[in-house]
């Protein structure tokens, strides 16, 4: 038998979330900090005639998990965004998929580049009509050019014809370097879009923590937090766009409403 009251918590190793049909591994937290679980519920008083308080009544048990990951994770933004991330060359990200090779993404580059013999070439094939060239004076944004038919002192033109990049022939006497924005389609990026009309899916929770006897910090044990169902608070979402920038999270916990056998929000468990 194992039977344990006070134990020291260790840390956090991680938390999984699952597809709530499929039980299928959705995303990973691997660096977890100050992790709480909160528990709240509502009250209301019972008095008599005098207004004295018989008795408080309590209802509305709710529970939310909260944290902030080290490093930013793309997985856990999709769903806070109520969104699925992109992969490139995959048809749907999950994990287990299949390969679609036609999968790519559109992705945004800008290039600084120096003419030789009044051409540039850009790393990539553009994916749409690059419009405008600019020209760059001492460190700074120039003059603005315009595609054309033919290369001319305001024109020039972007070929894309062949190979598997954009060569650019720059306006006629053009010498100084060229900065130039573009679309091009990749087979190596990933994609979230956030979009005003998606929210995040319920899910499943396994929280995997390290526990240490109280008396011998020389054995471990191992403990988890379960969640049949929750629900990540889109109500405010901050990535600090640093580098030292942190990933803030809250899940709402919550029973199963069409289980009426079941009303548990949470169990913890710890095993030798």
């Amino acid at each position: 038998m194992f039977n344990k009251n006070e134990l020291i918590l260790d840390k956090i190793r991680s938390l999984a979330a699952h597809d709530l049909a499929t039980g299928q591994l959705l995303f990973r937290l691997t660096s977890l900090e100050e992790p709480s679980l909160q528990c709240t519920a509502e009250s209301e008083e019972v008095t008599d005639a005098m207004g004295s308080v018989i008795t408080t009544m309590y209802r509305a048990k709710k529970a939310t998990l909260s944290a902030t990951n080290s490093l930013i994770s793309l997985d856990l933004a999709a769903e806070q965004y109520g969104a699925k991330k992109q992969v490139a060359g995959l048809k749907d990200y999950t994990y287990g998929n299949e390969t679609d090779n036609d999968a790519k993404i559109e992705d945004y580059a800008y290039e600084i580049l120096t003419p030789t013999d009044g051409k540039i070439t850009l790393a990539h094939k553009s994916s749409k009509e690059i419009k405008y060239i600019y020209s760059i004076v001492n460190n700074e944004i120039g003059t603005m050019y315009v595609a054309g038919a033919t290369a001319s002192a305001k024109n020039f033109v972007a070929d894309n014809e062949t190979g598997d990049t954009t060569i650019i022939t720059v306006p006629e006497g053009l010498t100084s370097k060229i900065y130039v924005e573009y679309q091009y389609e990749t087979l190596e990026a990933m994609k979230i879009s956030n979009r005003a009309s998606e929210f995040p899916r319920a899910v499943s929770l396994v929280v995997y923590a390290y526990f240490k006897d109280r008396c011998n910090e020389n054995i471990t044990y191992s403990g988890k937090i379960i969640c049949p169902k929750a629900k990540l608070n889109p109500e405010q979402i901050e990535l600090a766009l640093t580098s030292t920038g942190k990933h803030a999270f809250e899940f709402n916990m919550m029973k199963d409403f069409c289980d009426e056998t079941n009303d548990e929000l949470f169990s913890i468990i710890v095993s030798q």
